[in-house]
């Protein structure tokens, strides 16, 4: 009887160290992925402040850092596209964008990162498709929304048989060229864009030109989300459509 007991009480703590070990050894794991995780985010961070300064090699590397340290991290991927852009990388840009919406489907910045790489390689009706991914996954509040609405109406527009198509799709290609240009930067250059901009919306809306107006200030507001003059115009031009509706 007693030899049972001792058996059982063995049985009892050695199968309550094994719990308590292969919880050990959970936590140990969760800790480490946590701390890559972090590291992951550092990486980023860095990354974006090379970016900032215009350090592109660096800031590539900070990022491919990142993704190495956590590789479903989202926003690393999406950094990561920016600048492949910028290298004229098409192929590992375009990569790079779909993996983050792979990660994350709810990745709004990638659907309308990918919208603007599609429409600078001249194909609208991919271009078309990730616009309309990315209103349908917005706030109908966001800005951005409302400006990935105008782009799809813009494409249709230059889509249809109509006797100036060939110009109104040149000029809407060459503003997204200039759009995703921007993206590349520095701080103080944004601003100055932002501010030149939103000074050509205000000409547009005086020509009554609204939907050229509103889009500049969307491209104001992108290049430089501080501009508050940008800010308070887009939601003027919002809050007047939605009384009209």
């Amino acid at each position: 009887m007693k030899k049972t007991t001792l058996i059982v009480n063995c049985f009892i703590f050695a199968f309550t160290a094994y719990l308590f070990a292969a919880d050990k050894v959970d936590n140990d794991k969760q800790n480490e992925l946590s701390g890559m995780q972090e590291q992951a985010r550092e990486y980023r961070s860095e990354g974006l402040k090379l970016q900032e300064l215009g350090d592109l090699e660096n800031a590539l590397k900070s990022y491919q850092k990142a993704i190495e340290a956590d590789p479903t991290y989202p926003d690393a991927y999406n950094d990561l596209g920016i600048i492949y852009e910028a290298y004229d990388m098409p192929d590992r840009a375009e990569e790079s964008y779909l993996q983050v919406i792979k990660i994350d489907p709810c990745f709004l910045g990638a659907y309308s990162n990918l919208a603007l790489f599609y429409e600078s390689k001249r194909d609208l009706a991919n271009a078309a498709y990730y616009w309309k991914r990315r209103v349908e996954l917005g706030d109908e509040n966001d800005p951005w929304t409302f400006k990935a609405q105008q782009r799809i109406e813009d494409i249709q527009l230059s889509l249809s048989p109509d006797p100036g198509k060939q110009m109104r799709k040149s000029d809407i290609v060459d503003l997204m060229r200039e759009v995703t240009n921007d993206k590349f930067s520095s701080r103080l250059s944004s601003q100055d864009l932002a501010a030149k901009k939103i000074k050509e919306a205000k000409i547009n809306y005086g020509k009554k030109d609204y939907p050229k107006a509103i889009t500049g200030a969307l491209d104001a507001q992108y290049l430089d989300s501080s501009n508050k003059e940008a800010e308070d115009f887009v939601e003027k031009q919002i809050q007047a459509k939605a009384r009209a509706r």
